[in-house]
């Protein structure tokens, strides 16, 4: 018995060297970290404390928080970092023993592009994926003894980093309901109605620290009246109405035709010229059906749209499976944004923040490592659903409390996944960039401790 707990406190020592070995190499190869063009104006919203975008307000507003600690995004990338590999640190605190496949899988996790480079692109898709996965692992560690007190600590811990998530991502949400089911299982031992009592508390919590979350990030002076969803669901719903047209050619659009006639005929006579299914772009750069839409108001759009989701639902449904297997499967992936090195964006936000663009050859090596993961299951997110899946499954089989917490990690990422359906309009990999970091986090849980039966835990418990 003390040989193997001398072996798993070997391992798991080992398993903390090579996370951290894992880190350090991430920060070295990446810093300042790499920034695209949405990255920029959210680094110049919180800098200058305006909003000029439609970014989620706390993606600035925190790039804000670590831009005063140290100029530029060495301090995000650090803390994003950070982030990810403190969670799969944790990992072996919540389970009694960790075996030496826990070591050996984290040195294939960190080999992936998901933890070596991704930590370091400031994408408020990113931080998304991190604070949610961050959030369920801090659960499962309260969790873990369903036989103490409420863990009150973890709970409020959790119940933050869900917040930060949703308002990074307000589809993202969605996981929040997982979780509290998870809370309510795991101590349905002290009485189901207490646990549910537990769970509704802490969603109430979770939806108080977002509206207060989200009065503080939003600036104050100029550019604050913050319409993102507004101009997210307009461009939506412009979206699916232009797909209709090109999937069904000559199909009327009375409601803009009614204001609008031009705009109505133009559309119908182009959309199978302007859209594709990979993303919304091509669609808003045609100037001519970008200046007519513009003459259209809101209300009209939105009434198209729900005609067309009401009168037409197959064919709603049509240009939304196109959509959604853009973004599912990314059967191109090159047209999909894999990844961005480097620094890009607008000349005169660049300048406003003293900084210049870059691509160097260091950037150039990583790229070129990134290629060597595309068109493979490293670097495909129906690969990680399916590992998500069969991680579920085998965790649910086993039934542990903190098992409970990470297969609600599981769950929510694959129903995080499939709201795409009904929202995409980009294939971009990063948007579902948590499907597979919640697959990757689910099979190093279980490389922890593959044991499969419960006994060892129960007697655990019982102590």
């Amino acid at each position: 018995m003390r040989g193997s707990a001398s072996a798993g406190s070997a391992a798991r020592w080992t398993l903390w060297l090579v996370l951290l070995g894992g880190y350090v190499l991430m920060l070295r190869l990446n810093l300042p970290g790499h920034l695209s063009v949405d990255s920029v104006l959210a680094l110049h919203e919180g800098r200058f404390g305006v909003r000029t975008t439609w970014n989620p307000a706390i993606f600035g507003w925190l790039l804000g928080v670590f831009d005063r600690i140290h100029t530029g995004t060495a301090v995000a990338v650090a803390a994003s970092g950070a982030l990810l590999f403190g969670s799969w640190a944790l990992l072996p605190v919540v389970r009694a023993r960790t075996s030496w496949l826990a070591p050996a899988a984290a040195l294939g996790l960190i080999a992936l592009p998901q933890a070596l480079i991704y930590p370091a692109i400031v994408w408020k898709d990113v931080w998304f994926a991190e604070a949610a996965i961050a959030g369920f692992v801090v659960l499962a560690l309260g969790l873990r003894r369903s036989d103490q007190r409420a863990p009150w600590p973890h709970l409020a811990f959790a119940a933050l980093l869900f917040a930060v998530a949703g308002l990074l991502r307000q589809n993202g949400l969605i996981m929040v309901f997982p979780a509290a089911l998870a809370i309510a299982w795991a101590r349905s031992g002290r009485g189901w109605l207490r646990s549910l009592s537990l769970a509704a508390g802490w969603i109430v919590a979770v939806a108080a620290l977002t509206l207060l979350l989200s009065a503080t990030a939003k600036p104050q002076g100029a550019g604050a009246p913050d319409g993102a969803g507004e101009k997210g669901l307009r461009l939506l719903a412009t979206y699916d109405i232009a797909a209709a047209a090109a999937l069904q050619p000559g199909r009327p659009t009375p409601r803009i035709d009614a204001v609008a006639p031009d705009v109505g005929a133009y559309l119908r006579a182009n959309a199978q010229r302007l859209y594709a299914p990979e993303r919304v772009d091509v669609l808003t750069a045609d100037r001519t059906l970008a200046l007519g839409l513009k003459r259209v108001p809101r209300r009209v759009i939105r009434a198209e749209w729900l005609d067309l989701i009401t009168n037409d639902p197959g064919l709603w449904l049509r240009a939304r499976m196109l959509a959604f297997h853009q973004v599912a499967g990314t059967p191109v992936i090159d047209r999909c944004l894999p990844v961005t090195l480097g620094v890009e964006g607008p000349a005169g936000t660049l300048q406003a923040l003293e900084m210049s663009p870059r691509r160097t050859a260091a950037d150039g090596r990583l790229y070129n490592y990134v290629t060597w993961f595309l068109d493979t299951p490293a670097m495909s997110h129906l690969a990680y659903a399916a590992l998500a899946l069969a991680l579920l499954g085998v965790l649910l089989v086993r039934r542990d409390p903190a098992d409970l917490a990470i297969a609600a990690m599981l769950g929510g990422a694959l129903a995080f996944a499939a709201s795409f359906l009904a929202i995409s309009i980009a294939c971009d990999y990063r948007y579902l960039y948590v499907l597979d970091v919640a697959a990757l986090t689910g099979l190093l849980y279980l490389a922890v401790d593959p044991r499969i039966s419960r006994r060892p835990e129960r007697r655990r418990a019982r102590r």
